[in-house]
Parts: structure tokens; sequence; C-alpha cells
């Protein structure tokens, strides 16, 4: 049986006591963590951002998790590699507040796309070797801390999400292009995970604040005040899903692992209750309403039920990160005004663009069809 500790957590300033007593819970960092360790510590460092608009892990919980493998007797890492094209590694470390936990810390920051990778048969069907980080393979494990988020390609995004961020550089996104569907992004997803199963000790979920609507850059920060961990990172996804009144059944990943809506009854929750946290009404990206199509209507309808990106050109400063980070080479600069356009007939939707774009400037080009069927209640 699964086991997940939750506790309530309203203030970052406080998150290192409950962080400490979220892994006490499950039976201490010594039952995770063994003297002389290296162990990778793997925050969701998606883009420079700062902690404050909840796109990345907070550094006040990765800064407990340091604490407490030092106390174990082990070596702290800490890395990540962000999406789409790898600029400037230091700047991001510098915003996310990543540089100065470290730096006082004294813990190094691994440059995933410095150290190199190894390329791995998997399993998956459309990306016949994945390569995965010298820097997670060399370590002896990974403390996993996601940041709880929604996302518009794979609905939600937590702890299995973020081990795609094992993946360095802009491998991860060719194989956006290779299994650009969500069906398909889904499977790698689950192949990455079992991969790396067995180096996982725990995934701890930062979502002191997390992010809803159309995440996992561009949505709303939303105040869950929940901090959850466990040995089982597809429980942990599972039971937080559940939780925010996602449907489990739906969810590509979790039908992969075996996760079920029955599975979630029979964890071992422990800590707090949750009904103690005000999770109602949780929104998801807008264009993942599609998903409550009958499949029967979906499989009729389907070309004409498309959703594609845009480019809003109202708040867009042409800084073209969108272009860099679309797998498809589907955006272009317009030639008289300079702005980037989506070109609809090469967009394989899969919202790298969405996901990338630091001003928020990319939409959701909806049909007619579409258009009925997804309403912008939910679009920021």
């Amino acid at each position: 049986m699964a086991k997940i500790s939750l506790l309530k957590c309203g203030d970052y300033n406080k998150v290192n006591h409950i962080v400490k007593e979220a892994v006490a819970l499950l039976g201490g960092i010594s039952q995770f963590v063994k003297p002389g360790e290296k162990i990778l510590i793997k925050p969701n460092l998606l883009a420079p951002k700062d902690p404050s608009e909840a796109v990345t892990t907070h550094p006040q919980v990765v800064k407990a998790v340091i604490e407490l493998v030092k106390s174990a007797g082990a070596v702290p890492v800490v890395g990540d590699s962000p999406g789409g094209a790898v600029r400037n590694i230091e700047n991001l470390w510098k915003v996310t507040g990543m540089k100065d936990i470290c730096d006082r810390e004294g813990v190094k920051l691994v440059n995933f796309e410095a150290s190199g990778s190894k390329a791995f048969d998997i399993g998956d069907l459309n990306v016949t070797k994945v390569n995965i980080a010298n820097a997670v393979l060399e370590c002896d494990g990974i403390i996993n801390i996601p940041k709880l988020k929604t996302h518009s390609l794979m609905t939600f995004t937590a702890g299995v999400k973020n081990l795609y961020g094992c993946v360095p550089g802009l491998m991860k996104v060719e194989y956006h292009k290779l299994a650009s569907k969500s069906s398909d992004f889904a499977d790698l997803l689950s192949h990455i995970y079992l991969f790396l199963k067995n180096k996982i000790r725990f995934s701890l979920i930062d979502g002191v604040d997390a992010m809803e609507g159309n995440g996992p850059s561009a949505g709303k920060i939303r105040k869950t005040e929940l901090v959850a961990a466990s040995a089982d990172t597809a429980a942990l996804d599972a039971f937080l899903l559940d939780s925010l009144k996602g449907d489990v059944s739906r969810n590509g990943i979790l039908n992969n692992l075996g996760v079920t809506k029955k599975s979630v009854a029979g964890f071992e929750i422990i800590g707090d209750n949750i009904s103690d946290f005000d999770l109602d009404n949780f929104k998801f990206p807008s264009i993942k309403k599609l998903d409550l199509l009958p499949k029967s209507v979906v499989r009729v309808l389907g070309p004409l039920l498309s959703v594609k990106a845009k480019v809003n050109e109202k708040t867009c400063v042409k800084c073209f990160i969108c272009a860099k980070s679309c797998p498809a080479e589907a955006i272009n600069a317009v030639p008289k005004s300079g702005f980037p356009k989506v070109d609809s007939s090469k967009c394989i939707s899969c919202f790298c663009c969405h996901e990338m774009c630091p001003y928020k400037s990319i939409d959701f080009d909806k049909s007619l069809l579409a258009k009925i069927f997804i309403k912008d209640e939910f679009i920021q």
C-alpha cells in the first residue's frame, strides 16, 4: 500500500519545518538516504522565473531537502534541465533563487547540458533512444521535488512529468516532435519514469503556491497550501489529481502505470486531512475539456475539433523564444511586422511555445467546433 504524507503550509517562511515533518512521517530521511551517497535533488526549473510566480519549485523547499540530505551524511547536488533552448543557465539559477540557496549551503548546482548524456532504449515506440543526462546517471539516488501545476498538453504536471527534466536541452524539444500526441507523450513520460524509478528515493511536491488554468507557465497562482511526499511517485500524482477533482481514469500516464481511481482509495494518508485544504473548483487547462467528450464523438469529429497555437501580438515582444521551442518549426517571422506567426498546417499542438513564452503571449486558436466545446472561463 502506498503511503503519502500530507501537511498544510501557507507560508514559505515556515516550509522548512513542514518539509522535514513530511519526510519524518514517511519514516525519516535515514530510510531513504545513506551516508556517503551522492543524491540529486531535482526541482522543477522550467524557466528563469521568480519563485513568487509559482512556475518553479520554491528555493526554500529545496533548502529544506538539502539540509535533510546533509543530516543523513550524504552529499546533495541540485540540478534540472529547463524547457526549450538553454541560453544562460547561470541566469536561470539566479532568478529562480537556486544559486543563492546552493551558495549558502555549499552545494553544487549541476548543469545537465554540460555534463553530457547517454542514450538508452527505454521501450518507447515513438522515441527509440532517449538521452538521459550524465548528472542523473552518476548520482546514487534522486529526490524529486516537483511544483504542483497544470499543463496544457498533459492536463497536470507533478512527480512523473518533472522527470522529463532529466533529458538534457533541446532533446526534449525533439522528443515532443516524435511524441506529439498527448497519448504518445504520456507513453514517453511513463517509460522515462520506469527507467529512473529505482533511483528515486521519494518525491515531495511543492504546492504551497500552485498553478491552475493554462499552466505550466501561463496559468494563475492558486494557493493550495499543500506539501505532500511519498516514496511512490505515481501514487502521489494520482492522489493529488484526484484531490483536485481531476479524472484519474483519463490520465494517460497513470493508466500506463496501472494506477486507478480504486487504487487511490487504498492509499494510506498520514498527517493532515485532505478536507482541511481549499481545493474546490481547481481549474484545469481549458483545452483539456475536449478530453471529456466521448471517444466516439472525437473519432468522428476529431479533425474539426482542432486547437492550435496563436501569437498574441498585443503582448508579444518578438523575442522568438516560441520559435526556438517549436519542435515542428512551425513559427516564423511575418515579413512586414516582424511578429512571429504560427503556421497552423505545421503546428502539432504540443504547446511547447505556450509553455516557454515568458510573456504569456501564446493563445489557443480553436476551430469552430472547438469554440463550442471549449469556453474561455479557464483562460487567463
